[in-house]
């Protein structure tokens, strides 16, 4: 019982002089974590100093980057500085100055520091520099996607409503076939690991799915039909003036302006089909056109379509003809005229010049 005793008290009093180790290195720790924060906030402080002035000494580098804020400025707190053919001079060597920026920091990670130092990646960080365009825009669509699902219920995005964003979509779909086909390709940084879960995470539909029709439109019959569509066209010709209704349905689909009757959007298909009946009536083959009808179209302003065999009729007259000269000229010389006799005397005056300079560039023969 004693050696038990005994044995117990050796190991309470390891215990405690384990403990008493511990909180003596816990408070080494602490006093280290405190020397380091004070040598990193002076190391801070120094290193802003420092920015603050080298940003201020006159150089290159530092002209061009307080443009580069002072763009941001002027464009709503955007770093990236476009290159269109529209652009001055001053914003061309902008952009291309950030092009290289971000060419020197890839250089950078991979351990070259000689084209960037750290101080001016910091510098850029500060005001919010993009040095990754494509991530940056794949964000910003991602963002944009998400909006338009939290209010359409849907990722199906049409074209004609929003085509940047629609294209999103269709690009995202199209990799992730390939991917699902097993097509590799050799760069494939349009849709990693990470975008994958991103688009997983607000349930993206991977697969276009065409909403079912709400309500069926009924086949034109041209026999049964013929007399509301013609009254139809009437209407529309007397609202707008003409029978461009192909013109007007393309306006509709994109949405600039809206039909005042909604069954004028079906006139194109009516017009269509008039005019290859007209065809067969002119051929004598079954159609349902009558004369009659006919007439009452083509009074309407319907524009019908020339019999192969009729002759194409001049639209000027030999004295109107603007290449009448040209020919002229042209026939006289090849007839060895006064004309041509000229233009062969210029060809080998050319020609002589030519081999007395031969490294004149303003000749060309």
């Amino acid at each position: 019982m004693n050696n038990t005793n005994s044995l117990i008290d050796q190991v309470n009093y390891s215990v405690e002089a384990a403990k008493a180790d511990l909180d003596h290195h816990k408070a080494e720790l602490e006093a280290a974590q405190a020397r380091y924060n004070e040598a990193r906030s002076r190391y801070d402080d120094a290193m802003q100093n420092f920015l603050e002035s080298d940003l201020l000494r006159v150089c290159r580098w530092n002209q061009m980057y307080h443009k580069l804020i002072q763009w941001k400025e002027e464009h709503d707190g955007d770093t990236l500085v476009p290159t269109k053919k529209d652009s001055s001079e001053d914003e061309k060597k902008l952009a291309k100055w950030c092009q290289n920026q971000r060419v020197f920091y890839k250089y950078f990670l991979n351990g070259d520091t000689k084209h960037i130092k750290q101080h001016r990646i910091t510098a850029l960080d500060k005001i919010g520099f993009v040095w990754n365009v494509f991530e940056h825009q794949w964000n910003a669509n991602f963002e944009e996607l998400k909006q338009y699902y939290a209010e359409k219920k849907t990722f199906d995005v049409p074209k004609r409503e929003n085509p940047k964003l629609a294209a999103f979509v269709l690009t995202m779909r199209s990799a992730m076939k390939k991917r699902n086909e097993g097509i590799v390709v050799q760069k494939n940084t349009t849709l990693t690991e990470e975008r994958i879960n991103k688009l997983n995470s607000i349930n993206f539909h991977w697969g276009f799915k065409r909403p079912p029709r709400t309500k069926s439109v009924a086949a034109m019959n041209m026999h049964t039909d013929y007399d509301q569509f013609y009254q139809l066209l009437a209407s529309f010709k007397e609202e707008y003036g003409h029978l461009y209704v192909s013109k007007m349905l393309q306006e509709w689909i994109k949405g600039v302006s809206e039909p005042s009757n909604k069954e004028y959007k079906r006139l194109s298909v009516f017009v269509t089909a008039i005019k290859k009946e007209h065809d067969a009536y002119r051929e004598g083959k079954p159609s349902v056109l009558t004369e009659e009808r006919v007439e009452q179209l083509t009074a309407l302003g319907i524009k019908w379509k020339k019999p192969p065999n009729e002759p194409r009729k001049s639209t000027s007259t030999n004295e109107d003809d603007p290449n009448r000269e040209t020919r002229k000229r042209r026939k006289i010389g090849e007839e060895g005229g006064e004309e041509g006799d000229r233009s062969e005397d210029a060809f080998v005056e050319a020609r002589e010049y030519l081999e007395e300079y031969p490294n004149e560039s303003e000749y060309n023969v």
